[in-house]
């Protein structure tokens, strides 16, 4: 079995102060991402190293430059270097690198799950040292409006609570002159610059943790050890991600093996995430009981810990795309917030139904729930809240909505319903789309009909939970 490089590793062998820090939810891990993190699929991306030899080759094919006048031609910054000591410019470098790659360049689970982690405020930053914007469509996939994104010193401005930040730009930088940090600005122009004001902005963080780098930037390293050097030991901790035997980034800050995590990089990422899935939701739970306490609902608050658990069991990212579809968010993924108690009140519901029908449930990733048949076909319901404020007319229209995003053919009719207002109307009103000449549903029948049941409505009468499966 791999060593994780951890002395008193906690769950999964990560540290155990390491998984405390990521649930205090206060944004006190930054984390700084190099190539290696964009790697794996469907990210798929190659080394710098890669990206600088072909260039190379490019560049001596074409007579840009002689064999031999770069001394290491792997090291993407001593080819720019090269280049602008020959014809006073890097752009050749920059026009022989695979910049629609880095435009269109998808997340993979790891950048899912980082972004999730800047959601939930488990990470205060990320600095990514990549040009590709992998990172940035995480962000877009969990729906992350409040985190923001600073692609350079124009916009140091943009720094908030939760921040992803381009150290060398991004491929959306049109000079590019500005792209590559050359030998020269890695050694020693960086300082009292831009990137060193933002690196101790970063560094300064309670726990860094470095991730997918190769060599040992300057500006990084030696703002690290300053940090390092004036503050309590207890005080800042570093950490790095590397799945091979020795990282020179380590023996550059100096860190001690218990320091060295020895993992890949979604791999690393999915276990921050099961810690503060975890943790949410046992938080989820507690507010269960408090809310089966609150209205003395005894026999419901005995399975409450086990429903959050089963639907936290789907993983931080997914977990947040479900509640966002109960919750009928128009954004791919909800953080979880003060609306606990609609989370949960529907949980109850679904164990409620359980026990009525002697079958337990299943989550599913769309939002769905599923309960198997005797005859072995499954039946499937969706929850969904009106968040306390919907009244029936305006619940319908979005319940049309989110239906059609996870189910385009629009077979699901059977809604289990919480926090709505007022009385259910014998008539429901015509959806929205009608109103509105969307053809997707019949103008003279209207939209096909769905089965509400409510909360209310199982807690008073279970047998109505046959409903729901029937």
């Amino acid at each position: 079995m791999m060593s994780t490089g951890t002395d008193n590793p906690g769950s999964k062998g990560l540290s155990a102060d390491l998984l405390h820090a990521a649930v205090q939810f206060d944004g006190r891990i930054a984390m700084v991402v190099g190539a290696g993190c964009s790697l794996e699929e469907p990210t798929g991306l190659k080394l710098a190293s890669a990206y600088s030899m072909e260039a190379h080759r490019q560049l001596v094919v074409e007579g840009v430059l002689d064999e031999g006048e770069c001394a290491a031609p792997e090291d993407l910054s001593a080819l720019a270097s090269a280049v602008w000591q020959k014809h006073g410019r890097q752009s050749p470098v920059v026009e022989r690198l695979p910049r629609q790659d880095f435009l269109m360049a998808q997340p993979n689970d790891g950048y899912l799950m980082a972004a999730a982690l800047l959601r939930e405020r488990s990470l205060g930053a990320i600095l990514t040292l990549n040009f590709d914007l992998a990172m940035t469509a995480a962000l877009g996939a969990v729906g992350a409006r409040e985190v923001t994104v600073v692609a350079g010193p124009s916009n140091t401005g943009e720094l908030g609570a939760a921040s992803v930040i381009y150290l060398h730009r991004n491929v959306n930088e049109v000079d590019p002159e500005k792209w590559i940090l050359r030998v020269e600005a890695l050694a020693e122009e960086w300082q009292g610059n831009w990137e060193e004001a933002i690196s101790h902005r970063v560094m300064t963080t309670p726990v860094v943790v470095f991730a997918g780098l190769g060599s040992p930037a300057a500006v990084l390293t030696d703002t690290v050890s300053r940090v390092r050097k004036a503050t309590d030991p207890s005080q800042h901790q570093a950490y790095v991600v590397d799945p091979a035997e020795a990282t020179p980034f380590q023996a550059a800050l100096e860190l001690p093996p218990e320091a060295h995590i020895r993992m890949g990089w979604s791999q690393f990422m999915s276990f921050m995430a099961e810690r503060v899935a975890t943790e949410l939701s046992a938080v989820l739970a507690t507010a269960g009981e408090e809310l089966c306490t609150a209205h003395g609902w005894r026999d419901e608050a005995v399975f409450v810990r086990d429903l959050c658990e089963r639907l936290y069991a789907l993983g931080l990212v997914t977990t947040g795309k479900v509640r966002a579809t109960w919750l009928l968010d128009r954004s791919a993924y909800a953080r979880d917030d003060d609306r606990r108690a609609l989370v949960v009140d529907l949980l109850l519901a679904i164990g409620i139904v359980e026990r009525t029908v002697g079958r337990e449930a299943r989550f599913l990733p769309d939002g769905l729930v599923e309960l198997p048949q005797p005859a072995g076909q499954a039946a499937v319901f969706l929850p969904v809240s009106g968040g306390g404020t919907l009244r029936w007319a305006a619940l319908e229209p979005r319940v049309h909505a989110a239906i059609g995003r996870i189910t385009p053919s629009g077979s699901v009719r059977k809604i289990l319903v919480g926090g709505v207002q007022g009385v259910r109307p014998e008539d429901m009103a015509p959806p929205e789309d009608v109103v509105a000449g969307d053809v997707e549903f019949d103008i003279v029948r209207g939209a096909p009909g769905l089965d509400f049941v409510t909360v209310d409505e199982i807690r008073a009468d279970p047998s109505l939970g046959e409903r729901l499966v029937g």
